[in-house]
């Protein structure tokens, strides 16, 4: 694998404005806003020359690479993993959760291996180079973050039993050095397999990584395939032993006795000159031996020191345990390092190798251009206990520090915000914090998602985030007029000024039209109306036209009386509910008694001698239109007014009779 040099992103202004200085302010997660003034003049100053109008505001994210679409489906899978991890480890511990942890790994490695394979099918689908080498760069941190990984599975999550690592290894070289393979098939595939330039260079690839299965499958299109040296090369090839094979009912030092008469066999026949008639097959013969040289001469096939490192383990120690390993790679590293300074990755695979873990992250933190592999990793590792739980300097462990880190990265997405919540949730001392934070900046551009924002903090019982949210939104209702939305809003927020405000327009817009909107609302408030005087009128109101609707008249006509000698309804409103009283008094059967009829006749009163001091005292500071208005205006409620007595002492006179022939009777 070949490492690129990453070029630093420059960002270019071209506001001229900007000449004069910077500021900044932050955002949502990795989201920085720039603008142009000087330190501290967040407002104009008024002896700075003119600007222009329009300043533009320039908009900064970085680690935002999970947020193209196949990321995305790194991010979201990964998520689920990540979860239903974290539910594990709460019900089991120690042993019990060790299988637990194995499978969520490579369930990992899998989701990191299908993001790097839809990347190379981008790659080949774009005819675009710019995007082209975006999308390789793409998959070269993709693939070395799984090579990483699959080494640190290795070393730390999955460690094989006794801490022999051989049979792991030579698998980590098959995923990550295909070209062997790849070869293979494109040999077989000729008529004469061997006539082929690479056919030998293809079989020592093989080799070297222990595919031995198909180093014999070639040797056998090989036209001598049926002298002796080939069928003792093949002979020697067959007979290796395997640890893996071996693992069930046998001991380790029993593999290493059958390994070493299996290793004396091929120096014997190596020695006896079996295979002097032909080199390459004395090549193979001198690797299975384990001779340094031949590994120098074949260190172009190796391609780099830890592929080496794992070839010469395999054919000189292949019971070499985990932690002797480190021992083996100098020899490895002097035969590829042209200076003194090691590549990114193989600082990392060296860190891995010596069991440096916090080294191992804090470069892959460094190198990698996002949050998501060392958050994961760590996660992983503190829950085999490969980590020690010690706090960093700001009071966090380093788990919940990446953790926070990655999740603040996808906190400025539009969608990938709700993944980063539940991350936070995972966040045992500072989760809760970043959420209250992140929750009172995202922005609310539907009813949709600010439901969903909602749902966030109904969840985690943050009361003052969930009524910050209504306010918002209720009041972003009411400026669009849509009076309905803005209840519900205020309603859920418990308002009380609000929902009085609303209640109050709603019993304007009934007094201009004669009829209300939005009657599915007012029709269940429920107890909500109880939130204010304003809305539980509004409520009782409407209830009493419900009741007059059905001819449900004494209901009708009792209710309509409360809200008044409660004082329940607001005084300029009671002009409106004594006339509606109207068609109650005229009724062909009697509606209200006589003292109901007292009582509205009491509040008849108390309404006339508050208009006539209001009116007089509003026409001595007007001017002669605006008292021609407000004389017309008297004129219309004194014609209301008279209609009222003239309805009251009618049925005044009716209770009267009606009432006196019933006490006769």
């Amino acid at each position: 694998m070949v490492e690129r040099e990453r070029e630093p992103y420059i960002l270019t202004i071209s506001d001229p404005n900007c000449a004069v200085g910077l500021q900044s302010t932050w955002g949502l997660g990795n989201q920085l806003f720039l603008f142009p003034g000087k330190k501290g003049n967040l407002i104009a100053d008024d002896r700075a020359p003119a600007q222009t109008p329009y300043q533009e505001i320039q908009e900064v994210k970085w680690d935002t690479d999970m947020h193209n679409d196949i990321p995305r489906k790194l991010v979201n899978e990964s998520h689920n993993i990540f979860m239903l991890l974290q539910t594990q480890a709460a019900e089991a511990s120690g042993s019990a959760l060790h299988p637990h942890l194995v499978k969520a790994s490579k369930q990992y490695r899998a989701v990191l291996k299908a993001c790097s394979m839809g990347m190379v099918h981008l790659t080949e689908s774009t005819t675009d180079d710019a995007l082209r080498g975006h999308f390789e760069d793409q998959v070269q941190i993709s693939e070395m973050t799984e090579m990483i990984w699959s080494l640190c599975e290795i070393f730390f999550i999955d460690v094989p039993a006794g801490g022999l690592v051989i049979t792991q290894l030579i698998e980590w070289l098959r995923w990550h050095f295909t070209d062997g393979e790849k070869m293979a098939v494109e040999i077989l595939r000729e008529e004469k397999p061997e006539d082929n330039l690479s056919y030998w260079d293809t079989i020592y690839r093989l080799v070297l990584q222990g595919q031995l299965e198909a180093v014999r499958h070639l040797l056998s299109t090989h036209s001598g395939r049926g002298r002796s040296e080939f069928q003792s090369i093949e002979e020697l090839l067959r007979k290796m032993p395997v640890y893996s094979k071996l693992f069930r009912g046998h001991s380790i030092s029993e593999f290493d006795m059958k390994w070493r008469h299996w290793w004396d066999e091929c120096k014997m026949r190596l020695e006896q000159g079996e295979f002097a008639t032909n080199k390459n097959l004395e090549i193979i013969a001198r690797i299975l031996c384990g001779e340094e040289e031949v590994f120098t001469d074949l260190r172009d096939l190796c391609e780099t020191w830890y592929h080496m490192l794992v070839s010469k383990m395999l054919y000189q120690n292949p019971t070499v345990k985990a932690a002797d390993l480190h021992y083996y790679v100098q020899g490895c590293l002097d035969e590829y390092r042209v200076s003194s300074r090691l590549g990114e990755l193989d600082g990392i695979l060296l860190s891995t190798i010596e069991f440096d873990i916090h080294q191992v992250i804090k470069d892959s933190s460094a190198v990698l251009s996002n949050w998501w592999f060392v958050a994961h990793l760590t996660d992983l590792l503190q829950h085999c206990g490969q980590l020690e739980t010690h706090r960093l300097e700001f009071g966090s462990n380093l788990r919940e520090y990446l953790l926070l880190e990655y999740a603040s990265s996808l906190m400025s997405h539009k969608s990938l915000w709700q993944v980063g919540i539940d991350y936070l949730d995972h966040c045992t001392e500072f989760g809760r914090k970043y959420i209250e934070h992140y929750i009172e900046h995202i922005p609310l551009e539907t009813e949709k998602k600010a439901l969903k924002v909602l749902g966030v903090c109904d969840r985690r019982n943050m009361a003052e985030q969930a009524k910050s949210i209504c306010k918002v939104m209720g009041r972003r209702c009411m400026q669009h007029g849509r009076l309905g939305s803005a209840l519900s809003w205020f309603l859920r927020s418990k308002d009380v000024a609000f929902a009085t405000l609303i209640a109050e327009k709603f019993l304007f817009e009934y007094s201009e039209n004669g009829s209300f909107s939005n009657l599915d609302l007012i029709d269940n408030l429920g107890s909500t109306m109880l939130l204010s005087k304003r809305l539980t009128f509004l409520g009782k109101y409407r209830e009493f036209h419900k009741l007059y609707g059905d001819k449900d008249h004494h209901a009708a006509g009792s209710l309509l009386l409360s809200l008044l000698t409660a004082r329940l309804a607001p005084r300029d409103f009671w002009i409106t509910l004594l006339t509606d009283c109207i068609p109650l008094l005229e009724a062909d059967k009697m509606i209200f008694s006589s003292m109901q009829t007292y009582e509205l006749m009491h509040c008849l009163e108390e309404l006339t001698k508050e208009t006539l001091l209001l009116s007089a005292s509003q026409n001595k500071a007007k001017t002669p239109d605006s008292q021609d208005r407000t004389k017309a205006f008297t004129e219309l409620e004194k014609e209301k007014i008279d209609l009222l007595r003239l309805a009251l002492t009618r049925n005044l006179s009716r209770a009267i009779v009606t009432e006196g022939t019933i006490k006769t009777l």
